[in-house]
């Protein structure tokens, strides 16, 4: 064996060893990233923001303890606040009396029931001259404004209508579970849920960086060891398959256990009036997923349902088993390794497998759904915009490929080419 041989070996060797150790790194931290990219989605839910009463109720009291505070009567704004306490007293009198007519004349009734009314009715015409009551409103407006220029009144006032909004939430809508929402503060060490936020994302947004390198570095050994591997001379000797082997499985396992596909709408931001002031929702979750081809089968698993666990079942093998046993066959039939070239099944995935295996149609599947899922959120959050009226509604589309998906990909372009190349010097038998 010559010496270029042999460094062209070692060089292989070490190219393979730097792909094993990027890949076992870029798994790792791609399921750091998906576990608080989850985490953050499940703090900013929806459920916790726009659609928890308590949120409402928050803002509301704040909007109204601030206008109370601030509400102070001046020359300017006394006629336009005295007209409206006018208005409501004249209006308050009027039905009074009109309740109190209806009572004393009731429809229907007998003719003792007629003249016990109109004596009523004549007695109260007596006691209670409601003309001169409406003749007086203006000097009950005069009172009602002194009292509510007082300290103590804007106190009680504020405590009634705030009382009155948390007594409506509270008989209205049910409380909103914040367990996981606490544990989840807790477990990253936060003090709110905006403070969380921004730490998850500052993460996130520092592992962007060396997971890219990572990506990159592993799909540019593996091209290098192909490379370095199939080219150069015509001899194919055991070791050189054997790497070439280990790197299209190396893909494999950062396809199926790292994400493929994230899938997120968010209300990026809901704003409207009330009172004068603004009322804010950001980053509100209406749906987050990111999943990898292991965690599908887990949580098909999970469900216990027969039509569930088959699919779990196929998924497994015609994305997984089969495509790992097409390329692990092919190495042992063409080194026909301890005769296992005569075995029926090893004869099956080398030879007449392909059909079998989904792998490129899985991709296709992804790529289709990711498009599908794209154009779906699109279509509803711009239909949200529409609909929303006096309110501004932002809306994010989050949908895109994962790094698990292109891993996936490189996989079964890898595979193929392998399993091309084996397939033409079959007939010309394995090299020693």
């Amino acid at each position: 064996m010559s010496g270029a041989l042999i460094l062209r070996r070692i060089l292989a060797v070490a190219i393979f060893a730097g792909a094993v150790l990027l890949v076992a790194h870029l798994i790792a931290d791609l399921n750091r990233v998906k576990a608080l990219k989850s985490d953050l989605g499940e703090i900013n839910n929806v459920r916790y923001g726009l659609l928890d009463a308590d949120q409402w109720v928050g803002r509301v009291s704040a909007i109204l303890e601030r206008r109370i505070n601030e509400f102070e009567l001046t020359d300017q704004n006394r006629p336009q606040i005295k007209q409206a306490v006018e208005h409501v007293l004249d209006t308050l009198i009027n039905e009074v009396e009109q309740y109190l007519r209806r009572r004393n004349q009731p429809s229907g009734g007998s003719w003792m029931d007629q003249v016990k009314g109109a004596l009523q009715q004549g007695l109260q015409d007596m006691l209670v001259d409601f003309d001169e009551l409406r003749r007086k409103v203006p000097q009950y407006a005069e009172l009602v404004l002194e009292e509510l220029s007082k300290p103590e009144a804007k106190r009680e006032l504020k405590a009634q209508l705030l009382g009155f909004l948390q007594q409506a939430s509270d008989s209205t809508f049910a409380k909103t579970d914040r367990t996981r929402l606490e544990a989840l503060l807790a477990s990253h060490d936060c003090a709110d849920a905006a403070a969380c936020s921004a730490q998850l994302r500052a993460e996130i947004v520092a592992a962007r960086g060396p997971i890219r390198y990572q990506f990159a570095g592993v799909v540019s050994l593996v091209g290098l060891l192909f490379f370095i591997c199939l080219t150069g001379t015509r001899d194919f000797d055991q070791t050189r398959l054997l790497l070439l082997t280990g790197a299209t499985l190396i893909l494999l396992a950062g396809g199926i256990l790292t994400p493929m596909i994230e899938i997120e709408a968010r209300i990026t931001e809901l704003s409207f009036q009330l009172l004068g002031e603004p009322v804010t929702f950001t980053d509100q979750v209406l749906y987050f997923q990111t999943k990898s081809v292991f965690d599908v089968v887990r949580i098909l698993a999970d469900t216990g349902a027969a039509d569930m666990l088959l699919v779990a079942v196929l998924i497994t093998l015609f994305s997984v088993v089969f495509p790992a046993l097409k390329v692990i066959a092919t190495y042992l039939y063409y080194y026909d390794f301890r005769g296992l070239r005569h075995s029926p099944l090893v004869h099956f995935f080398a030879l007449k497998s392909g059909k079998w295996s989904m792998a490129d149609v899985l991709v296709i599947a992804i790529f289709m759904a990711y498009i599908g899922f794209s154009g779906l959120m699109a279509s509803q959050l711009g239909g949200l915009r529409k609909a929303a009226g006096a309110v501004e509604v932002l809306t994010t589309n989050g949908t895109s490929l994962e790094p698990g998906f292109f891993l996936f990909l490189a996989f079964v372009l890898a595979s193929l080419l392998l399993s091309s190349v084996l397939e033409n010097r079959i007939g010309e038998g394995p090299s020693s």
